[in-house]
């Protein structure tokens, strides 16, 4: 006999990826240079725009930080404490403010001046973000870039001044590095998304209409490499998907940036995929079994395809999905089965990861056996034995005597208990019943 232990929980191992959905970059596979941006612009065009009133609410959902206060990159300080910071209250919104710390408001990254205010730029969530209003003030329309003199430094080390570097002088703002590679990408984004769309926009030191300039290509392509998309930025770009159903290609796919301003090269050569079969599982026999691959993953995001391998005798509903489900046979005792999972990015294949079905013989109960019939004579030590009882799964058996009316055992618990036979006038039978316990089931008596 055994017992079935349920676990409650697993460990669920979280990698760096994103919920991008089945097929939404095909039309944009094996392409580079213009014709991948113009690919990737029709792919993320027509998304729902948004109210410019609606920004505050969805920053809830798109720039909360895991304490639900707002992730303001002009102000924090990651790994350390911010100078301030804000929640997602009317009180904190801006409002007038005379110097940091008063209140937040919505920072078009892209200058909203460089596109005439236009929708839907003006409430695309992929470059407004919040901040807090007088650094947002300080950074005006001044492009971004790298300051060689500065003019004024906010609380967490951004800074407006000089810039002498790149080919480019001039007046620029510079965020922190941890999150140049934010606003890098998200000039990408701006650039592709609203690649042929720019009629009237801007022309100056940084872009031409959605063009970026050459330094300014050459700036943020540093930028990008040197800050690789973050956390923060996956679960952003599938926040704002789940609002204006598009997302940002250069987060998705951070090669692409290489691809479409530079050389077609990622950087690094493809990875091989890693499989992972799930949590080794305790189950009964002829039980339905489902195993689950689906935190298998591709560094590169590349979808997957599945091959299980089952031992002898077992066959899985279907070997080339994620999740195959079979039906555990019957057993003697327990046995352990592995299974085997390989997933393939279509160019190499993963290592294999193996998971352990341990299948446990169902629970029968045990059989008592109270002894051979013993003839004694009066006032003669009568030992009991309840030795003989059994448990098919060999647990331990605990023990239940019941003697006649009269007869007092020494202890009925024991296997062997023991009683004085008592006088009698003539031959008699006195019956003893044993049932014993493997702790779930009873025999019968």
């Amino acid at each position: 006999m055994f017992k079935i232990k349920l676990f409650s929980a697993f460990i669920i191992t979280t990698f760096l990826v994103a919920d991008i959905p089945p097929g939404y970059y095909d039309d944009a596979q094996g392409l580079d240079g213009e014709p991948l941006r113009l690919a990737l612009h029709n792919i993320i065009d027509d998304h729902i725009p948004q109210s410019y009133s609606s920004l505050y609410g969805h920053f809830q959902s798109t720039d909360a930080k895991s304490d639900g206060t707002v992730w303001d990159m002009y102000s924090d300080v990651p790994g350390g404490t911010p100078p301030y910071i804000y929640n997602f209250t009317s009180a904190d919104q801006c409002g007038n403010y005379g110097g940091e710390g008063d209140c937040f408001n919505r920072e078009h990254s892209w200058p909203k001046s460089w596109f005439n205010e236009g929708m839907p730029m003006n409430t695309d969530l992929f470059h407004i973000y919040p901040t807090d209003g007088y650094v947002n003030g300080m950074r005006s329309n001044h492009p971004y870039g790298e300051v060689a003199s500065t003019t004024w430094t906010s609380q967490n080390g951004s800074q407006r001044g000089n810039m002498n570097s790149y080919n480019h002088n001039g007046t620029v703002f510079e965020p922190i590095d941890e999150y140049k590679g934010d606003f890098a990408r998200t000039y990408f984004y701006m650039s592709t998304r609203y690649y042929t769309e720019d009629s009237g926009w801007d022309d100056n030191d940084m872009v031409n209409g959605s063009n970026l300039n050459d330094w300014a290509v050459d700036m943020l392509m540093d930028w990008h490499l040197q800050d690789s998309v973050s956390q923060k930025e996956l679960d952003r770009n599938d926040a704002v998907y789940a609002i204006q159903e598009n997302r940002n290609p250069f987060i998705d796919h951070p090669e692409w940036v290489s691809c479409v301003w530079g050389e077609c090269d990622s950087g690094t050569e493809n990875l091989p995929p890693i499989a992972n079969a799930g949590p080794d599982q305790i189950v009964a026999e002829n039980q339905l079994v489902t195993l689950n691959g689906s935190e298998s993953y591709d560094e590169e995001n590349i979808d997957l395809s599945y091959i299980w391998t089952a031992p002898i005798g077992i066959l899985l509903d279907d070997s080339t999905s994620s999740v195959a489900s079979f039906t555990t046979p019957t057993v003697d005792g327990s046995v352990d089965f592995i299974f085997e999972l390989i997933v393939s990015d279509g160019e190499l294949d993963s290592d294999p990861d193996s998971v352990t079905i341990t299948v446990f013989h169902t629970n029968v109960s045990p059989v008592a056996y109270a002894g051979p019939d013993q003839t004694i004579m009066e006032n003669e030590l009568v030992i009991l034995d309840g030795t003989g009882s059994s448990d098919f799964e060999n647990l331990n058996l605990s023990y239940s005597w019941t003697a006649p009316v009269n007869i007092e055992l020494d202890d009925p618990t024991r296997s062997m208990p023991t009683f004085i036979s008592p006088e009698v006038s003539d031959s008699t039978s006195l019956l003893f019943t044993l049932i014993v316990s493997d702790g779930e089931l009873e025999s019968d008596p």
